[in-house]
């Protein structure tokens, strides 16, 4: 229960009891008072009607005349007149008129009857007793009890809404301090500028905005910390492009991702001398030459979001552009020669002592990093050993035994009909505690001829048919509506692809489908989205997060390899984890991964070491401070 409800309580339960008190206490003033009123207008009645008792001289016919008249004077509930000789009583049994029941048997009246003598001369001739008519007490009471209902009413009332008028101004800088505390609990960095005027509410904002300055400030230094270790580490110093290194860890991830043409093109780019450029140049400006044409070479190719363009040598460059095509890997060769030329003539370079050649591979993402270095390398070499052009193009023949599109689009609406996908969950664990942390969403296909496909061998198809979405959804909705044993008591990952996060579809898909299950749903749920598409499309990413938050499911990043420029987009999206290659992780320099271990603490960010296949690797983990693993090694330890 909230401050506010709990003070609201407190406070409207005193108001009710003091109020209550005061009309009880007016009620029972009044009830005695209209007693005691009653009680003396009887005594007085009493007296005049024995004075005309007395004047009958003891003749029952009058007595009775006397006694029936003021008896409907109503001003009696009874009376009883006796003698030796006479006996007569009027009593009236009935309710008041215009009281309920219920208030006269609260009420309870009880009134005692008042006797006096009946004499005449010095003799006495009978005795009277009256009861006053308690009916008028009852009216009377029943009014003032009714007024006063309505002023208890509207005075607890009133003074419920000026408590709760006043609780919610006094107690408004405290739902700022809720927010706030709320906001350190997911790890957002809001500093509260209004201060409340309360010196205890002043004094816990206070001391709260500075544990915010802290921890931004140690996020800050971090995230400072890794773009100068990652400069140092994966950068080229003259032409601040990627390097060898960093190409080497990021390949294999370009390689294999989904993309809408089955792979992509490399680029081997050649210098066939940096002798001859600094002889000419000297080394200072041959230095920004490479640098004027390292951006040439990512002008040429900005329509890329997932490229990657690395120097691996003093005369080489590497370009991978994913989702792209031979045409346009042969139109990009023709302007990097035609920009190499312009910066040549700019700087008075003689072309027949420097020059460029270009290697051109068309790769699959069945390529190894091996055959596509391999393959790429040969077309370079083919384009030195050309007689005419500087370039050369190679791309492997297709398999002819593979099904056709129309094949594979019968296949998948099949197994996307009959619900052919089989769903397979792998462990991600802490291999200190051999604790499972959560279990990630993976999927097989079979025709109906009991064939299984692998995620890989379908997906390719899949994208080229626009139909990633309706498996994505068919797999989601079998998760959410079919028991697997797997799933119980389990946080499960999904892994949503960037072809699904482009579909201008899935959004509503996903959402309809998240709204219409998200209360029956049996285990916690968590979507996993690659690092390098959210950095490349932070928008896009950004409302699935908010879908993911709405309904109170969590989200996390994969393929992690710190790419961005800039980790401020982790506060924006608050993953849960990274998850990154072993190799990339364990290339980390020291002083690189303290940093980025500053950044992800602060953000309560934990780093997860995916594809982790030897003990050997474990230890080396350990050692930097990382205990969350995926990857074949995990069967092993459970």
């Amino acid at each position: 229960m909230t401050l506010f409800k709990q003070m609201a309580l407190v406070v409207s339960f005193i108001i009710v009891l003091v109020l209550a008190t005061v009309m009880i206490i007016n009620y029972n003033n009044a009830k005695k008072d209209m007693i005691q009123s009653l009680y003396q207008t009887t005594v007085n009645n009493i007296a005049t009607l024995t004075d005309k008792l007395a004047q009958t001289d003891g003749e029952e016919a009058e007595i009775q005349s006397v006694v029936d008249a003021a008896f409907d004077s109503g001003y009696y509930k009874m009376i009883l007149f006796q003698s030796d000789t006479i006996n007569y009583k009027q009593i009236d049994d009935s309710l008041p008129e215009g009281v309920p029941e219920w208030f006269i048997k609260f009420t309870n009246i009880k009134l005692k009857p008042i006797s006096a003598d009946v004499t005449s001369g010095w003799s006495i001739i009978g005795k009277v007793s009256v009861i006053g008519d308690s009916g008028v007490v009852y009216k009377g009471l029943y009014k003032i009890f009714q007024q006063l209902f309505y002023l208890f009413i509207v005075s607890v009332s009133g003074s419920l809404i000026l408590i709760n008028i006043i609780l919610h101004f006094v107690l408004k800088p405290l739902k700022k301090v809720q927010e706030q505390a709320e906001a350190i609990l997911k790890n957002e960095f809001i500093i509260q500028k209004e201060l409340p005027f309360t010196t205890e509410f002043k004094d816990v904002v206070n001391g709260m905005n500075a544990m915010v300055l802290k921890v931004e400030d140690i996020f800050n230094k971090g995230n400072e910390a890794i773009q100068k270790n990652r400069e140092l580490l994966y950068k080229d110093p003259v032409t601040k492009l990627f390097n060898r290194r960093y190409l080497m860890l990021k390949l294999l991830d370009l390689i294999q991702q989904n993309n809408s043409i089955s792979g992509g093109s490399s680029l081997f780019v050649s210098l066939n001398s940096i002798e001859e450029l600094t002889k000419h140049l000297g080394h200072q400006k041959t230095n920004d030459f490479l640098l004027q044409f390292a951006q040439e070479l990512n002008n040429v190719t900005k329509k890329f979001q997932e490229k990657l363009i690395a120097r691996v040598n003093a005369t080489d460059f590497t370009l991978i552009l994913p989702e792209c095509d031979s045409d346009v890997a042969n139109d990009i060769a023709k302007k990097i020669n035609k920009k190499w030329e312009e910066l040549s003539k700019n700087n008075n370079i003689n072309q027949e002592y420097s020059f460029i050649n270009i290697g051109i591979y068309r790769y699959k993402p069945t390529d190894t990093i091996a055959s596509l270095m391999t393959n790429t390398d040969n077309a370079l070499a083919k384009a030195i050993a050309k007689e005419n052009g500087n370039t050369y193009f190679f791309e492997a023949k297709d398999n002819k035994s593979a099904m056709g599109k129309e094949e594979w689009r019968e296949l998948l609406e099949d197994a996307i009909k009959h619900n052919r996908f089989h769903l397979i969950f792998r462990k991600t664990i802490n291999f200190q505690s051999k604790q499972i942390q959560h279990k990630v969403l993976s999927f097989t296909m079979q025709d109906k001829n009991k064939k299984e496909y692998l995620y890989g061998d379908f997906i390719a198809p899949a994208i080229n048919l626009n139909m990633v979405s309706e498996i994505y959804i068919s797999i989601l909705q079998d998760l959410f509506t079919n028991p697997h044993k797997d799933t119980k008591e389990s946080l499960i990952s999904i892994n949503l692809s960037s072809e699904f996060i482009k579909d201008p579809n899935a959004f509503e898909q996903l959402s309809m489908l998240l709204q219409k299950y998200h209360k029956t749903i049996p285990f916690q749920l968590c979507f996993e989205i690659s690092d390098t598409f959210t950095i490349k499309n932070l928008a896009l990413v950004k409302n699935f997060t908010k879908l993911f938050s709405k309904y109170n499911f969590q989200f996390g990043l994969n393929s992690f390899t710190g790419e961005s420029q800039d980790f401020h987009y982790l506060k924006e999206l608050h993953p849960i984890f990274l998850k990154s290659d072993t190799s990339y992780l364990l290339d980390q320099s020291d002083n690189l991964m303290n940093a980025l271990q500053v950044v992800t603490d602060s953000l309560g960010i934990v780093i997860i070491a995916s594809f982790v296949k030897e003990k050997e690797e474990l230890q080396k983990l350990e050692e930097k401070h990382i205990t969350t693993i995926q990857g074949p090694i995990v069967d092993q330890l459970l």
